[in-house]
């Protein structure tokens, strides 16, 4: 599977291509977990990723996704195949746990290292090599980036996310 397609729709899984914020989040954003703690007004802070989105970058397939606050602490995200959103491919979560953010896709889960209301930046943890950031860019699109490969041979992919009606 890529981490192209996951890591968006799950942060989609492993195999997925990751998001990337605007440059406040990205020049502060750095390798390890945060020093001070998530709470749930950090994730709160996320409330505009809710609801149903397409998702777009040059050379990619389209995508779509769904998330959906189920909890303070917890955030679902279902993948599907097409606009009708009827046939899911894959789910996924963002939640907080011990004072950390995670974002898991099936065996694969990265830690945040960075939010606030504009977006959130993860870093790999676990089953994963890349890193992303979600960035709002209006109450109807964010951006989604994703960076994979070793530092200097780097292959970054930028997604377009638009809310569907």
């Amino acid at each position: 599977m890529k981490i192209t397609r996951t890591l968006l729709l799950g942060l989609f899984t492993a195999s997925f291509v990751p998001l990337a914020f605007a440059k406040p989040l990205a020049a502060q954003s750095q390798r390890g977990q945060p020093t001070t703690p998530f709470s749930s007004s950090d994730l709160a802070k996320l409330h505009w990723l809710e609801g149903n989105w397409h998702g777009t970058a040059p050379g990619e397939r389209d995508f779509f996704e769904r998330y959906r606050f189920v909890t303070d602490s917890t955030i679902e995200i279902t993948y599907f195949s097409d606009s009708t959103l009827t046939r899911p491919t894959n789910s996924g979560r963002v939640y907080l746990s011990v004072g950390r953010i995670y974002h898991t896709v099936g065996p694969s889960r990265w830690g945040a290292t960075k939010v606030d209301q504009g977006g959130i930046f993860f870093i790999p943890q676990l089953n994963a090599r890349n890193t992303f950031a979600w960035s709002m860019t209006s109450p109807n699109e964010w951006t989604a980036t994703l960076r994979t490969g070793a530092t200097g041979h780097e292959r970054v992919t930028v997604y377009t996310m638009k809310r569907l009606p």
